[in-house]
């Protein structure tokens, strides 16, 4: 059994004891007058050590007082909902300061996200970022200069077909997201509104960027498509998830979550090998960066790929626990500057 050791964080105090993942690289633990480290510089052993002089409780001038500089990271990989931004939808002030410092250092932003092209650019451009963005759950990397796409997961026609005819099935309505020019469409459906209340809602706050092709499902090989959605309830999207994964495990991959935008769940299909880890790489590859060198954060389930990936995982603090369970750190929440707290208290501590 792995034992799990608090992040006791400096700012927040020792009522704030997010649980640290499995795979720690960095923690910290209360013993007697001072702290005890457990990781060596780079991260390639576990050990103990004891600051001599410094009984403050200050992770940060421990590593200090030892001599310790923080390893090189060359790539920030960001979620942007639940992480980037608060329960409001908010980037705040102290946050993007932050991971404006980070670009300063070297520490290049990439924001990976859930999020279509169309709704990541903005929170790229509040924060003055010109590097690619990693959007549809890493299904889709697009470069803001030109719009050009990068890298995009197709289905193959016969797959595509057997995941339609899932949908098909079990009598859900199927959304799948385009690849188009800024001034076109976003998705395609086969009709608005559908009758079911949760998927209309969607609908309905998106109508501008809708087509609609009632046929657009039986021509599978007309277009490319590379991300598809169901939506409903918790309870109806877990079903959903169990169908498609009992008969296409081994060709695509689901995620089951829910943005604050909008009052349903959506159950995501991808190709197997698409995600937001599979498209860091890839940018990274172009970049001539080491897997190693890069630093993930994220909160939900299609973030838990990169944060088992990346050189150091980081969990949000409300994250679910099957997230916090595989990261190697764990900063604070969205509403209390978490990926601030990371830049300023592990990447670039003062």
């Amino acid at each position: 059994m792995t034992t799990r050791t608090p992040i006791l964080h400096p700012a927040r105090g020792a009522d704030h004891r997010p649980v640290a993942g499995p795979r720690i690289r960095r923690t910290w633990a209360a013993a007697g007058r001072g702290w005890v480290c457990r990781t060596s510089p780079d991260f390639s052993t576990i050990k103990r050590w004891r600051p001599p002089h410094d009984d403050s409780g200050d992770p940060r001038r421990c590593f200090l007082a030892s001599g310790w500089t923080a390893p090189r990271y060359r790539i920030l990989a960001l979620d942007v909902d639940g992480t980037l931004l608060d329960r409001e939808g908010t980037l705040r002030p102290r946050t993007a300061e932050a991971v404006a410092r980070a670009a300063r250092a070297g520490i290049r932003p990439v924001l990976c996200t859930g999020r279509r092209y169309r709704r990541a650019r903005p929170v790229a451009e509040q924060l003055g970022l010109d590097a690619p963005l990693v959007c549809n759950s890493g299904a889709l990397v697009k470069d803001p200069d030109g719009h050009r796409t990068l890298w995009r997961a197709d289905f193959d026609a016969p797959l595509l077909a057997e995941v339609l005819e899932i949908f098909r099935d079990r009598d859900e309505p199927a959304l799948s997201f385009t690849d188009t020019a800024p001034d076109e469409t976003d998705f395609v459906v086969a009709s608005d509104p559908t009758g079911r209340a949760l998927f209309d809602d969607y609908l309905g706050r998106n109508r501008p960027h809708a087509e609609v092709d009632p046929s657009w499902s039986h021509r599978p090989g007309d277009r490319l498509h590379y991300h598809l959605c169901a939506i409903g309830t918790r309870e109806a999207m877990l079903a959903f998830q169990d169908a498609v994964l009992a008969r296409l495990a081994d060709r695509v991959q689901t995620f089951v979550q829910k943005s604050p935008r909008y009052a349903g769940t959506m159950c995501e299909v991808l190709r197997r090998d698409a995600g937001k880890w599979t498209a860091v790489l890839h940018l990274a590859r172009l970049w001539g960066v080491d897997p190693a060198a890069i630093c993930a954060v994220g909160d939900d389930m299609n973030d838990v790929p990169m944060l088992r990936g990346a050189g150091l995982g980081v969990a949000m603090g409300h994250s679910p626990a099957d997230v916090l369970a595989v990261a190697d750190h764990v900063t604070g929440d969205h509403d209390h500057d978490g990926v601030a707290m990371l830049v300023d208290d592990v990447l670039l501590p003062l």
